[in-house]
């Protein structure tokens, strides 16, 4: 981030390093200034310790780190495809019985590659990204599957609705969670099932010093949830815990079912 971006950034977020603010996921007023990170405030709540950047970035502000600093994809390209392509087949192979002759959406598709292996699986499969650059690339290589680039709440204005949701390493890169979750109570049909990987702020590997954590990285990432609040915020949405795999990292990788 340039410097006179940083410089407005420090200005926007001064006022708030003694406050406190509402926690996001628990709606109430115990959220108190906890670190401070790249020039970003970092708030933790005192009732269910979500962590989250206070205020969220504007829109400005992550399209312009998006835009300089966020991969190189072009229609015509994207970072380390083919094994990106591999994992994804790999990765795809436990969620078969969730995604064989289902209408699936990849939430954060990036340039398709887990769109292609849930098609390879027998699933209608779709992808939803905002970046352009990601599904020029997807619309390219894989032109017979349906790729849509805008942001969640646009996305639900088109009432389209899905069996299965699979979102990796988006919830931590979104400025809130309240979007994106109306988004997925509006396309997960009832009874179907939502995937979600992220940084888990819980786990037992998180450094002491949680602003030494690599997890840590404003403006990439803007929120961090431990396992209870996560399914606290879930349930909000009408959501319960399906299956929790275990990781040796800090990461989530839960099922959750559509109450």
């Amino acid at each position: 981030m340039n410097k006179e971006v940083n410089v407005n950034l420090r200005n926007c977020f001064s006022f708030n390093i003694n406050g406190i603010a509402q926690c996001p996921v628990c709606r109430k007023i115990k959220a108190h200034f906890f670190f401070e990170k790249e020039g970003y405030p970092i708030y933790k709540c005192q009732g269910c310790d979500f962590l989250f950047t206070h205020p969220y970035p504007d829109d400005a502000t992550l399209a312009h780190h998006y835009a300089h600093n966020y991969r190189g994809a072009t229609a015509g390209f994207y970072p380390k495809a083919a094994d990106r392509r591999w994992r994804g087949f790999w990765r795809s192979l436990p969620f078969a019985h969730y995604v064989a002759r289902k209408d699936v959406l990849d939430m954060g598709c990036g340039g398709g590659f887990m769109v292609e292996a849930f098609a390879r699986l027998g699933a209608r499969a779709s992808g939803l990204d905002i970046s352009e650059n990601s599904i020029a690339y997807a619309r390219t290589r894989w032109p017979h599957y349906n790729f849509y680039c805008e942001d969640p709440a646009a996305f639900r204005k088109r009432k389209l609705t899905f069996d299965f949701v699979f979102s990796s390493e988006v919830l931590e890169h979104v400025p809130g969670p309240d979007e994106f979750m109306k988004t997925l109570a509006a396309v997960t049909r009832p009874g179907g099932f939502v995937y979600i990987s992220a940084p888990d702020a819980g786990h037992p590997a998180v450094p002491q010093d949680c602003a030494m954590w690599q997890d840590i990285c404003p403006p990439e990432h803007l929120q961090w949830f431990n396992h209870n609040n996560l399914v606290l915020l879930f349930a909000q949405y009408g959501f319960k815990v399906h299956r929790k795999y275990k990781s040796k990292s800090p990461a989530h990788s839960v099922i959750f079912q559509k109450i």
